[in-house]
């Protein structure tokens, strides 16, 4: 009888759920990155804004009553950039006028709104730069993606589960401040009725925040599965948004609008081709439109259309390789 066997034997002790396998790829990658100190401080700065935006919050409701909404409708009708915010989303200002429940929802939208274009945007860039490149290229590189296939693991289930990590961040990141800040206003408001009149928000935030991690997340895990070194992923990942915007802006540029009357001259605001060239712009247009925050002839079907053939393009790509490298 030999004392050794090292042939292969069947694992005959208990089995965790299929569907479970991707989050405990996720779990561990999410355990790994939050060890992190710099991750840790990055995440902690990105509160900040979210604080500011409650602030806003807190003397928008406290002071929301008739005279001083009447205020805001005359300083609106005297503010170039006031003017132009409402001319954009379709917005009258009569409709707004002694109608504090229209200007909470427009002004919350609105603060939501720049919170995810602005703060919540840069700072999904620098985490998933930080963070992304090294999900899979490290894997590759030293082999590792070997252990976790060694597994009853499939190619998907493993890229799956390296999704989930950016999946768990960009939800810190993005949609947890933006909910709480919700809920603030909730509280803070004077109207019990509030509720009612913004029960829409959280579903747009939600909107927002899956039209922001979908797409983000497949172009890292593409650039990742695509090299052994990690730096030349994120080096591709800031590139492409960098010259992307950078691209945009100088091309917006060189096309200001000739004075074509104020109706075309807002669509031109809200719409332009050339964002297709700027992740960054494509975007911040879809989540401006779920918002509320366009006119309602603006299209939105070719930008989500984009935006999902990117995300399946990047997704497809990371699957590729990863089979690929398993049948070599």
């Amino acid at each position: 009888m030999p004392i050794l066997d090292i042939g292969y034997r069947k694992w005959e002790g208990p089995r965790s759920p299929a569907w479970t396998r991707a989050w405990v790829v996720a779990s561990t990658g999410v355990g790994l990155v939050w060890s992190s100190t710099w991750i840790r401080r990055i995440l902690m700065l990105l509160t900040f804004p979210s604080l500011l935006v409650a602030i806003a919050f807190g003397v928008l409701e406290q002071n929301l009553s008739e005279s001083s909404t009447e205020q805001a409708i005359t300083f609106v009708q005297r503010n170039r950039e006031a003017r132009r915010v409402l001319d954009n989303a379709g917005v009258e200002v009569k409709d707004l006028r002694n109608n504090p429940a229209a200007v909470r929802h427009f002004a919350w939208s609105y603060l939501l709104f720049t919170l995810f274009r602005y703060p919540q945007a840069f700072g999904m860039i620098l985490v998933v730069g930080l963070v992304g490149p090294r999900l899979i290229s490290y894997d590759l590189r030293s082999r590792g993606y070997l252990l976790y296939l060694s597994r009853p693991l499939t190619p998907a289930e493993y890229v799956i589960g390296k999704a989930g990590v950016l999946y768990t961040l960009l939800f810190l990141v993005a949609t947890i401040p933006a909910l709480t800040i919700y809920v603030v206003g909730l509280f803070l408001s004077t109207d019990p009725w509030a509720i009612v009149y913004t029960w829409d928000i959280p579903l747009r935030i939600i909107a927002a925040s899956v039209i922001l991690i979908l797409p983000t997340s497949a172009i890292a895990l593409a650039l990742s599965s695509m090299t052994q070194e990690s730096r030349y992923a994120g080096f591709a990942w800031f590139a492409i948004w960098i010259l992307g915007h950078v691209t945009y802006s100088v091309l917006w540029s060189a096309q200001q609008f000739r004075g074509q009357g104020r109706r075309t001259q807002i669509l031109a605001e809200n719409y332009n081709a050339l964002m297709y060239l700027s992740p960054y712009e494509l975007l911040g247009y879809i989540q401006k439109k779920i918002f509320g925050l366009m006119v309602a002839d603006t299209p939105i079907l070719t930008p989500v259309l984009v935006a999902v053939v990117i995300t399946v393009i990047g997704y497809t790509i990371a699957y590729w390789r990863v089979s690929r490298i398993l049948k070599l």
